[in-house]
């Protein structure tokens, strides 16, 4: 009952509210039609009982003042569908069943209605069904009238009844397709709101939301705005650090290159050339890092497949043991320069730490892989997510003389999640390390044909 209660539940916020406000129409219309119904029948039962005493008791009325030798024709003509009466009578010719409630409460009302009444003796003349009353009425002392009436003590129209139902049917019809108008105009700011959250970090054009709708949602897209104009001061003021701290490091290292190049000594000259490209390269990595993915950089249709196969075939020209398996052609919309860093990041890793590279394509229904396996020492599990980390190095691999400061992976994985993706590292069972990045598929947009 539980799952399919949860399965009927909508995911969505309009659709929720639309079932609440659906479901909570239907209970209040039943409810209140029952209601009524109840109060309806109990009335509509009173003043009937109370008309059929009051018939009884003017038909024995007339009959008491008519001649006994006229009473039969008399009872004959004050008959009809709604009261039988028949002359003479026998009272008590059909026994009241003791204990029948409901017999004993039909009786009590007659008598409260017409007091004069008491006398008189009820019996069912259809056992089990209750919808034929018959009973005795003496009306003087030459005898009694003997009576029968037909008795439907049911309710006249229940919400089930063909024509209540097709009005709640077309109740709640009407009101979930108002509702899914209205609720649309009401959550339109939230999809809105989620929208451009999704963008931030991602497309440089933020778009300020349009403060309207309920006083609520206003609130909380001002309140977005003034948060997206805060993080884009932020991140112009880290531009402008990153460009002034980048310009102070670099200069260093450039003034003493010059300087390097009037060493004589060939061999200490070489040694802080490699001192100085090792500065460099760490200056860049810390740079990168600060960046967070935040490279001025627009996304437009690359081929996938030609990237990948560009540098394993560059790799494979400097000897490195490199194969690439994919599709002839993919085209996705992204940041090259970008994914070209991470791809060539990755694929060097793999040639650099495992010896060899088997570099593979795939394109899935709404997703891209692209996964990078070597068959080198892998990493130990405990380390996987670690490496991630910034500045973790592995002692066994990543040290100070392969170059790395424990950025690269770190600069990747933030890159590939600033293009909507993912990367992940795992152990492959017959040895190396399987690195697979996961994008979405973003496929170019048609190009309109021209009429």
């Amino acid at each position: 009952m539980r799952r399919l209660l949860q399965r009927m539940w909508p995911n969505g916020l309009a659709g929720r509210a639309m079932f609440v406000l659906v479901t909570g129409l239907v209970v209040l219309h039943v409810g209140s039609v029952g209601i009524h119904e109840v109060s309806l029948r109990s009335s509509h039962q009173a003043s009937r009982d109370r008309a059929m005493a009051e018939t009884l008791w003017r038909s024995a009325r007339t009959l008491s003042l008519t001649p006994v030798e006229q009473r039969d024709s008399t009872a004959h003509a004050l008959s009809g569908p709604a009261l039988e009466l028949h002359w003479p009578g026998i009272v008590q010719a059909l026994p009241q069943r003791d204990g029948d409630a409901e017999l004993e409460d039909l009786r009590q009302e007659m008598i409260a209605a017409v007091p004069e009444l008491r006398d008189v003796h009820l019996a069912w003349g259809d056992p089990g069904r209750h919808h034929l009353l018959v009973g005795s009425l003496r009306v003087d002392d030459a005898g009694a009238v003997s009576f029968a009436m037909p008795l439907f003590r049911g309710g006249h129209g229940t919400p089930f009844d063909p024509i209540g139902f097709i009005a709640l049917v077309v109740l709640a019809v009407s009101v979930g397709v108002a509702s899914v108008f209205v609720l649309r105009n009401l959550t339109r700011p939230l999809a809105d709101l989620s929208a451009a959250a999704d963008r931030i970090g991602r497309d440089e054009s933020a778009v300020r939301l349009r403060e309207e709708g309920p006083i609520e949602m206003q609130r909380a897209a001002r309140a977005f705005n003034a948060m997206q104009e805060r993080i884009r001061r932020l991140l112009e003021d880290r531009t402008l650090a990153l460009a002034a701290v980048s310009h102070d490091l670099r200069s260093p290292i450039t003034r003493m290159r010059l300087l390097v190049g009037f060493l004589e000594d060939e061999q200490a000259r070489d040694q802080l050339d490699a001192n100085l490209d090792e500065m460099a390269g760490m200056v860049e990595s810390v740079l990168d890092y600060m960046r967070d993915g935040a490279i001025a950089e627009a996304a437009r249709p690359t081929d996938l497949a030609a990237m990948l196969r560009t540098l394993c075939d560059g790799a494979g020209d400097t000897g490195a043991d490199v194969t690439f398996d994919g599709p002839v052609r993919l085209v996705q919309v992204l940041r090259p320069v970008v994914m070209r860093r991470v791809l060539s990041n990755l694929l060097g890793n793999a040639l650099t730490y495992g010896g060899n590279a088997r570099v593979a394509l795939r394109a899935l229904d709404q997703r891209v892989e692209i996964e990078i396996a070597d068959d080198g020492p892998g990493i130990p599990e405990a380390e996987l997510e670690r490496v991630l980390q910034p500045f973790h190095r592995l002692e066994e691999s990543r040290n100070r003389s392969t170059g790395g400061v424990g950025l690269g992976l770190t600069i990747a994985a933030r890159f590939v999640a600033a293009e909507g993706g993912v990367l992940a590292l795992s152990n492959r069972s017959e040895g190396g390390l399987r690195v697979l990045v996961t994008l979405p598929l973003r496929p170019p947009a048609p190009v309109a044909e021209r009429p």
